[in-house]
């Protein structure tokens, strides 16, 4: 079983929660980082933070950088949380078990800095599951930005990465997650998840 697991889904098809409910509370010594809503008292979207995986366990003390804030019109931005606190992450990741990446293939592909780190910790021997953005819903985020072409050919060349790197599976989810997706996660988790 290869090292590193990514599945390519949108945010509907419940690769996220099948990572989440299958990893359970193993995600509390993971590295790596989560992408959550921020849901206002009135149930609106506010937002997307960026938290550190063990989050994801229920870990008590994570402040999530809101990297997108849908509070203002147009949304907002903030480069920074993927310039700092995601490359702080990712530089951390290889220090645990295994790592989470939730989820790859909007904006931050077109920061450098992130792209670096991004590079040096998939380089690394690091057991590692995430979540890849189809292309399609990489296109509606940069035009739902007004971000230019470059974000799209930064997230082919993601893909061509890790499709091309013989300890990288990566699994395209075309509906909802299914059995064999799920019977792939569980392969992967008792291989690489203590």
């Amino acid at each position: 079983m290869q090292k590193k697991l990514f599945f390519c889904c949108s945010s509907a098809d419940g690769g996220r929660e099948a990572i989440l409910r299958e990893l359970g509370g193993a995600l509390a010594g993971a590295g790596g980082f989560i992408t959550r809503q921020a849901i206002g008292a009135d149930g609106a979207l506010l937002g997307l933070d960026l938290l550190p995986a063990a989050a994801a366990a229920g870990v008590d003390g994570f402040h999530g950088a809101r990297f997108l804030d849908f509070t203002a019109v147009p949304p907002k931005t903030d480069n920074d949380v993927f310039r700092l606190e995601a490359v702080r992450l990712l530089q951390e990741a290889p220090y645990y078990p295994f790592t989470l990446l939730d989820s790859l293939g909007s904006f931050e592909l077109v920061i450098p800095q992130f792209r670096e780190a991004l590079s040096l910790f998939l380089s690394a021997d690091v057991p590692c599951v995430g979540i890849v953005k189809p292309l399609d819903e990489t296109e509606l985020m940069r035009s739902f930005l007004g971000l230019g072409e470059r974000m799209i050919d930064q997230a082919i060349r993601l893909r061509a990465s890790l499709e091309s790197d013989a300890d990288t599976l990566v699994i395209d989810v075309d509906d909802k997650f299914d059995e064999r997706g799920l019977a792939i996660l569980r392969q992967w988790a008792r291989a690489y998840v203590r």
